[in-house]
């Protein structure tokens, strides 16, 4: 009796073949609608049957969407939960918001079919991060080996960043008009914030965990976010066509990503030891 439980104790704290698959799904979507919302941003708009005409709104989607992808990927190669939990959790509450965002565009009765598209795939995130939450849940976590001062402050800036980003674009999205931004596909800004949204949850959590098994994808996502979202900023800096955004998001997003660089580098080496 005891050596079952210990091997169902032992199962819960590691993914195995079919969970890595369900897995898989998000990640390859994330990957795909980042990269595309990215590059290509006006294709993207012309291929969901969006206005083109804020495409800073676009990239920062893709931004957000683009570092889920790449920690989820790493991810799929990692055998214990808890490297991948903070992710499937930023997941679950970027899906949940993102129905919010579908709801809205669909009671408004102009949604084109690329919002339905993303309920189905919304849903479908929802349900597959739910249930491997359900499945570990309970798995004990190590202790902090992480809890400096500035790791904390780092995360609590994060947090408020992300949150303020997160909750504004979905409630409030003609807000950014202030910035100069047309705001004619507010369901993209929905979007960008859902991710946000999902970044500022993840960070809270990270605080209370504080251990380099956790933190190590958590510090991936936050590097290519606020990288990316910072790379893309800098030609409309320079454009000055938008009014302050771009001002704040470049320097804050190329800062953070410099950050987490030793600090993923720390928690590596925290983690071999």
């Amino acid at each position: 009796m005891n050596d079952l439980i210990a091997i169902t104790a032992s199962s819960k704290t590691l993914l195995n073949g079919w969970e890595r698959t369900l897995l898989g799904l998000p990640t390859v979507v994330a990957l795909i609608l980042g990269l595309f919302t990215l590059i290509l941003p006006r294709l993207f708009a012309q291929v969901a049957q969006f206005p083109a005409d804020d495409i800073y709104i676009y990239q920062l989607a893709g931004a957000a969407t683009l570092g889920y992808g790449i920690a989820l990927g790493i991810g799929l190669f990692q055998q214990r939960w808890l490297t991948v939990r903070l992710p499937v959790i930023g997941v679950l509450v970027f899906n949940l918001a993102s129905l919010y965002a579908c709801g809205v565009e669909i009671i408004a009765g102009h949604a084109p079919y690329s919002v339905y598209v993303v309920l189905v795939a919304s849903l479908l995130f929802v349900a597959i991060s739910t249930l491997l939450l359900v499945r570990h849940q309970g798995v004990p976590r190590p202790e902090s080996d992480l809890a400096s001062l500035l790791m904390r402050l780092f995360l609590i800036v994060g947090a408020v960043a992300a949150g303020i980003f997160g909750l504004l674009p979905l409630f409030a999205p003609g807000f950014f008009t202030v910035f100069h931004l047309s705001i004619t596909a507010p369901f993209i800004i929905r979007q960008a914030g859902a991710g946000s949204l999902g970044y500022a949850v993840v960070a809270v959590l990270a605080m209370r965990a504080l251990n380099s098994q956790e933190l190590i994808l958590t510090t991936v996502m936050a590097g290519v976010f606020n990288g990316v979202g910072g790379l893309v900023s800098i030609p409309y800096l320079l454009a000055g066509n938008i009014l302050l955004l771009p001002w704040i998001i470049a320097p804050v997003g190329l800062l953070v990503m410099i950050v987490c660089i030793p600090v993923l580098r720390h928690a590596m080496l925290r983690r071999a030891r």
